[in-house]
């Protein structure tokens, strides 16, 4: 059957958290990476560094978004959870169930 989520909402919370997780991850890894950069940039002179240089700053913004775009994910998954705990707490209503 198509539209079911075999999952508790519970479940999906947890999962949801992995997102956030991830996107910390990230965040810290280009933190450390950006750190790396500026110790180059004290280091490391010529045409060679100014190629990767600008090689990484544009790679940084897609990484923050990708960062970013995890977390917005988490944050759907735990709004998904909640409906559908919302929707099975309603329905049961339908039985009598408090």
């Amino acid at each position: 059957m198509a539209g079911q989520i075999r999952m508790t909402p519970e479940q999906l919370r947890n999962d949801a958290k992995r997102y956030g997780t991830s996107s910390a991850q990230i965040e810290a890894i280009l933190t450390d990476l950006s750190n790396l950069q500026d110790k180059f940039r004290s280091e490391w002179e010529g045409k060679a560094f100014e190629q990767f240089d600008v090689q990484f700053e544009q790679l940084r913004p897609k990484v923050q978004q990708f960062s970013k775009l995890l977390e917005e994910i988490q944050g759907q998954l735990q709004t998904t959870a909640n409906a559908v705990e919302q929707h099975d707490l309603e329905l049961s209503r339908n039985f009598g169930l408090q």
